[in-house]
């Protein structure tokens, strides 16, 4: 079987286990006699992207072109988030002339942390370069960083292209990550934002399901682990280094299969996500 077929029969098989909004509204219903409703083009892709969901977001939702897919990173996101309390999806943050959307933000009130999570599940297995805009070294792009700040922005851009240059990695998933980096350094001294300390985490799917799979996680994780030395060094030289922190790869099985985390994500969200894609139910 292809690397291709591997991951498209281990994520069908999951969405089997639990039929969506179904597997939620009666636990004890048939799930075998339920077919599995695709768009006709693709085997992994729902008829109703809808379906994707634990619950329908609600109408404002700000659905992904391929929100449909059972390997969509914007469903994982939400299926296991949608439970926990004043969290947002897709949360906006001005980067240049349009904002960069992140997959969730938590707010912890209790320590004025505001969590930042970019979600991944098979967008790694990707290798490409690490490619930016032409905007990113135009300084006069940088109007809410002070030139200072701008200037050190731009060489740590470059220096994590300088460092990962003629590797095979998901260097997409890098450059997103310099991004929403950017757009939190933008909003940071916003009055609303002022008082607060971010942290961004890189929350990965890796179940290795296929030996293929878990080469391409460990590449994911040592990647995101330099990058995080880089991140590390340009936030300490921009003297930001004790309100914004990036936590590098977060395993999705470590986050999830934790009793403490059953109460935060709810135990509906908990189950669902355990039962469809980490086959730990």
């Amino acid at each position: 079987m292809s690397y291709k077929k591997e991951i498209e029969k281990f994520i069908v098989d999951g969405y089997k286990n639990v039929c969506s909004i179904s597997y939620l509204r009666e636990r004890k219903f048939n799930r075998s006699k339920m077919p599995l409703q695709t768009d006709g083009k693709h085997s992994f892709v729902l008829k109703n992207r809808e379906d994707n969901f634990i619950t329908t977001p609600d109408k404002n939702f700000k659905y992904h072109r391929w929100a449909g897919s059972l390997k969509s990173s914007q469903a994982f996101a939400y299926n296991i988030f949608s439970g926990v309390n004043d969290r947002e999806f897709e949360f906006s943050m001005e980067v240049f002339n349009r904002p960069a959307q992140i997959d969730v933000k938590i707010e912890d009130i209790e320590t004025q942390t505001i969590e930042l999570f970019e979600v991944k599940m098979f967008e790694i297995i990707n290798k490409e370069k690490i490619e930016f805009e032409n905007k990113y070294d135009n300084k006069s792009e940088y109007k809410y960083l002070s030139e200072d700040v701008a200037d050190a922005f731009i060489k740590f851009k470059n220096e994590v292209i300088n460092h990962f240059d003629g590797q095979k990695i998901y260097g997409g998933g890098i450059k997103q990550l310099c991004s929403h980096l950017l757009g939190i350094l933008n909003i940071m001294n916003k009055p609303k934002y002022k008082d607060k300390k971010f942290k961004l985490y890189s929350l990965c799917f890796d179940i290795e399901f296929s030996d293929k799979f878990g080469q391409d996680i460990n590449n994911y994780r040592e990647t995101l682990s330099a990058f995080k030395c880089l991140i590390d060094k340009f936030l300490k030289d921009i003297k930001v280094d004790s309100r914004v922190e990036y936590c590098g790869f977060l395993s999705a099985v470590d986050y999830v299969v934790c009793e403490a985390k059953k109460e935060l994500l709810g135990k509906e969200n908990y189950e669902y996500v355990m039962e469809r894609y980490l086959y730990l139910l």
